[in-house]
């Protein structure tokens, strides 16, 4: 999917991804706590397709 987007627009999508990235590390934190394997892998896997958003967004933004 290719998105345009301007630079304030990338930095408040990135406010709001570093929002949902900390909230999945609280969830993955109650999962481990509660044994809840299942939530617990789908908080990394939510996390790690944060991670790989954000490094699109600034490659982006550096390409241009």
């Amino acid at each position: 999917m290719e998105l345009t987007i301007n630079r304030r627009e990338a930095n408040i999508i990135q406010v709001a991804l570093d929002h949902l990235y900390e909230e999945h590390t609280d969830i993955q934190a109650d999962a481990i706590r509660s044994g809840d394997s299942i939530q617990m892998c789908e908080s990394y896997h939510i996390q790690r397709i944060i991670e790989d958003i954000q490094g699109e967004i600034i490659y982006k933004l550096k390409s241009n």
